[in-house]
């Protein structure tokens, strides 16, 4: 297929993202834009916050065929085998099954992958077209590129999160029929969405984004079951960068204030998050050094060093405060939970914290933090 090619996400460093941790919050076990992000560095954690099972709705199939039926169709867009079949069997059930595959000849076909191909050309269909990615993205993406204005697309979809690159296509003048061959529902438990939950809540994580309106709306319930969505809207709209696939990802949550990617797609949305999260590192320069803290590491003097999340806290209170002492007191009431920390356990996150520099840079930097004796520690750059 002929189609613009998208090119992979490219910065001047090959771990831009490394040090930081993005939550994805989907309907699959690993979304795509994972393998892009951790491609910059980032740590992910995928989230399968909500299903889309392979069961269509019996209505909603009907209501769709019948829409397919209802006048010539220009595109045909098949995201699986397994749904295809679906459809087919139905379609026979309803004694429509070669007026549909007749539409389909009128048409140009588009499979996401070869087994999508193969279901076609059991139909007796030669010409199909796919894309290098196997993926239903790809394939919307090139139709989105093309003169749609009059043209009737149908699009069998297999998941939910797909609404919002379909909906693009009518944004470009299409007639879009939508033919879901999925049942949407909740995950099949609520550990990992609990899971979710509190790491954006207590802030370990660095962001979070949401694919699919269902998603975002199952995270939502279990914060509001919870009684925690106060503490999930504060974190995503003063820590936590929250990135939406889309408006449908981002309505959930919308008091968040979610940011959208420039399009419904996996490298937008990986797009717009390498351009957010490199805002929030915490930069401190001198004669001496150059230190960064992100998420869950440092960057001293160009080398990332991971530092565990409590003596990269104090790491952190103390490059606030560059060359100022500080006593143990400072530091715990800047750490994130004062409460739960003594003196004696500043005195030990500061032990690591040196070990850390000294093991991990190519200059043993262990100095950094110094102790100044009956006042505190400072950071000496």
């Amino acid at each position: 297929m002929a189609r613009p090619h998208r090119a992979p996400i490219r910065d001047e460093s090959s771990a831009a993202l490394a040090g930081y941790t993005v939550a994805i919050a989907s309907d699959r076990r690993r979304h795509g834009v994972a393998a892009l992000l951790e491609s910059v560095g980032a740590r992910t954690v995928g989230v399968q916050a909500a299903r889309s099972v392979a069961k269509p709705d019996p209505a909603q199939l009907r209501a769709a065929t019948e829409r397919c039926l209802a006048a010539p169709c220009q595109e045909v867009v098949i995201s699986t085998a397994l749904g295809l079949r679906a459809w087919l069997t139905a379609a026979r059930r309803w004694g429509v099954r070669d007026e549909l595959v007749a539409r389909f000849a009128g048409a140009r076909l588009l499979a996401r992958d070869a087994a999508a191909a193969d279901g076609l050309r059991a139909l007796g269909f030669r010409e199909i077209f796919s894309t290098e990615g196997e993926s239903t993205e790809e394939l919307l993406r090139f139709l989105a590129a093309q003169s749609l204005h009059g043209q009737r697309v149908v699009v069998q979809t297999d998941r939910q999160s797909l609404t919002e690159a379909t909906a693009v296509l009518a944004g470009r003048g299409a007639e879009v029929v939508d033919v879901p061959t999925y049942t949407a529902t909740g995950p099949a438990e609520t550990f990992s969405v609990r899971r979710l939950l509190d790491l954006v809540a207590r802030r370990q994580v660095e962001a979070l984004a949401l694919v699919g309106g269902q998603a975002a709306d199952q995270l939502r319930s279990q914060a509001v079951r919870e009684g925690r969505l106060a503490e999930l809207t504060e974190a995503l709209r003063e820590e936590v960068i929250c990135v939406a696939l889309g408006p449908d990802s981002a309505a959930p949550l919308a008091t968040a204030q979610p940011a959208l990617a420039a399009a419904p797609y996996p490298a937008e949305l990986a797009e717009a998050l390498l351009a957010r999260l490199p805002s929030r590192a915490l930069r401190v320069a001198s004669a001496r050094h150059q230190l960064e803290l992100r998420g869950h590491a440092v960057v001293l003097d160009g080398s990332l060093i991971p530092v565990q999340a409590g003596p990269l806290a104090v790491l952190r209170a103390l490059a606030q405060h560059p060359g100022e002492v500080l006593s143990a007191a400072d530091i715990r009431a800047a750490l994130p939970q004062p409460s739960d920390v003594d003196d004696h356990a500043v005195e030990m996150a500061i032990s690591r914290l040196r070990q850390a520099l000294r093991t991990a840079a190519p200059h043993p930097a262990a100095d950094l933090v110094q102790t100044i004796v009956k006042h505190g520690y400072r950071l000496a750059l």
